[in-house]
This record gives structure tokens, sequence and C-alpha cells, in this order.
């Protein structure tokens, strides 16, 4: 019984996930067709805890085509075949046929590999969230990114930002983001940060981003149509690998007190994550709460994070407009922006202003 309801339970994300693929029009076209597949639906009942099934799935079927697997598949792929890619609403029979064929790669990806979304963009979040924390405290900070993969988000001082026709960040930065600024008055002076005194991130997998399984993986959960985003995160992946910061391996829940208690005492420290907690299984996510809030018993803790409104931080609900969000030492929550998911696009909460 308890796995029908599992097998159900994964057939209505499936029906209900194309509305989270807004830029891939083949992931939109291929979600009803895993949902009405139950072998497929049975190989994600081996995923790990809290992993989101479509992520996950897509994740692996598109590492396989990226690995060279000869398949008529990859001919509905731009990442694989550019504009030539076919039709997207011909694939549903040709996925299904993939899937039974390559069944036991699927299935040994879908039991060992983790949804470790690199968004490179996402970085202009935090950057807009530090700008904050910098009017609120004096001196460098200490930065901590919980679920950071490989990094990238790390290196959040070392890229230039182009928002709202204004440019920020180093002049000679080998990684450029750009995000349209829907305010109607100018983005604010994203150059006003603290310095960051140390970087260090959290991770159950850290990413060797020297390794080319390791990176295709990453590769893999960019959505094929995203090929701009795809070229943006190999540049980051080479910027991280050039000076990797340090990644602690580990349950969150284990980790993030120890992280705390290596940062010198008294000095300010900001933890960010982003869509993150949303792979917390529900059971857990108060635990994964009070690890995080444990980094500010010795200094003042400010808590960034960019999760959808059904993951908010401690239950709490800031704005429903606000997917990114955050609190200070005072733990009261301050929802800051409205975002895209994939940082495309980000705004005042009032679009007045």
């Amino acid at each position: 019984m308890a796995a029908g309801r599992e097998i159900d339970q994964l057939a209505g994300h499936f029906a209900a996930a194309p509305a989270t693929f807004t830029t891939s029009p083949l992931y939109r076209a291929l979600c009803p067709v895993v949902a009405g597949d139950r072998p497929t639906l049975e190989l994600l009942t081996g995923r790990r805890p809290g992993q989101q099934a479509s992520y996950l799935f897509f994740g692996a079927a598109h590492y396989l085509l990226l690995a060279g697997v000869g398949h008529p598949l990859r001919d509905f792929y731009p990442s694989l075949v550019g504009p030539a890619a076919a039709q997207p609403a011909d694939a549903g029979p040709v996925l299904l046929d993939f899937c039974r064929r390559y069944r036991a790669d699927l299935g040994e990806l879908i039991r060992t590999r983790l949804v470790q979304t690199n968004v490179v963009r996402r970085a202009v979040a935090l950057r807009y969230a530090l700008r904050i924390v910098g009017q609120h405290c004096a001196g460098p900070v200490h930065l901590v990114e919980v679920g950071s993969s490989a990094g990238v988000h790390l290196h959040v001082d070392r890229y230039r930002y182009l928002v709202g026709g204004r440019t920020f960040g180093p002049a000679d930065a080998t990684v450029s983001l750009d995000s349209r600024w829907l305010g109607r008055t100018p983005p604010p002076d994203l150059d006003d940060v603290p310095q960051i005194a140390s970087r260090t991130g959290v991770d159950l997998n850290p990413v060797d981003v020297t390794d080319e399984s390791s990176r295709r993986w990453l590769r893999a959960l960019v959505w094929p149509e995203n090929r701009d985003a795809a070229t943006l995160l190999e540049s980051a992946l080479d910027a991280v690998a050039a000076d990797p910061p340090t990644v602690v391996a580990g349950d969150a829940v284990q980790v993030c007190p120890e992280v705390g208690r290596a940062l010198p005492p008294g000095e300010p420290r900001v933890v960010f994550h982003a869509a993150t907690r949303m792979h917390v299984p529900a059971e857990r996510r108060p635990a994964f709460d009070r690890a995080i809030d444990s980094i500010g018993d010795d200094g003042p803790l400010y808590h960034v994070w960019q999760e959808p409104p059904s993951a908010p931080h401690g239950g709490q609900l800031a704005d429903p407009r606000a997917e990114l969000a955050m609190h200070g030492p005072d733990g009261v929550v301050m929802p800051l922006l409205r975002v895209d998911g994939h940082l495309r696009w980000l705004g005042p909460l009032d679009p007045r202003n």
C-alpha cells in the first residue's frame, strides 16, 4: 500500500510539474508522459530522501545523453543539437523507449545522485542581500552557504553584475551575470557590500569541479533549452576550480554547529541557501533550521534564503511575493525581493517602486 501511495504521489508531482519548467518546452511536454508511466515512476521510488523527483529524473536522462548515449531522444535536446532540435510534442514515445533501454543506468543515477543545481545567477540575489547586511553591521563577514554543491555562489564578490543598466563588481572578473531589474527606480548600489573574511560551503556531497563526470552531472541539471546558463556554469566552474573554497561534507544538521564554532567569536556571519531547504524532508526541516540558527551562537547571524513559498524558513512566510528573504540577529524575518527562480529578473516587492 505504501508503495502504491508513493507512485500516486509521484504521478501527481509530474502532472503538476509543467508549471515548474517555465523555460523548458521539452520538459513541460515530457512531464505528463512520465506521470502516466508506472515503470518510470517506480524507478524514482529508489531516490534518496528529499530529492525532487522531476529534477532528478530529467537530470539523469540528460546526463546519459551528454555522456554520449546514442539514442534518438538526443534529437529533442537543444543542448545537444542546437536549434535543429525536434519538436517537444513528439518526444513522449521516444522518452519511454529510452527509459526501457537504459533503465539500469537511470536507476543507478537516481539512487546515487543528488539534485545539486548550480544556478550561477542566484549570486545576484546573494549580492543584493549582502548590501542589506552591510547596512546592519560593520566590518567583514564570514560567508557560509548550505547546499553549496560546487561552491559557485561563494565567489559572489568576484563576479561582474549587470543589473538595471548599471554595472557592479570587479572590472576584471571572468564571470559576468546579467539580470533584468523590474523596479521603476534604479537598483541599489551593489558595490556597497561588506568584505568577505572567509567562505565555507556545506554539502552532503561536495562536487570536485576537476572531475569530468561530476561536472557533467552539474551540466545535466541545467534545462536543455537554457544554453546561456550552461555556458555561464562552465565559466563559473572554471573560476571555482582555479581557487576552490572550503566545502565541508556532511548533513547540515550535524555540520552547521561545527562550522559556527570554527568562526571567530563575535564576528558577523552570513548564511545563504537557495533551493536547498525544499529538498530537506519535511520532518527534518525544524532540525535544519535550528542547525543554521546555531551558527549565530557565537556571533551575529544574518540568514539569507531563496526558497519557494512551500519551504519558508521556520515555517514563516514573510511575504507570499518574496522568494528572497532573510533574518538578522533579532530573528525577525525580512522579505527582500521578488525574484525569478533562476534570477533572470529581480524586483522590489511593490512593483510600483
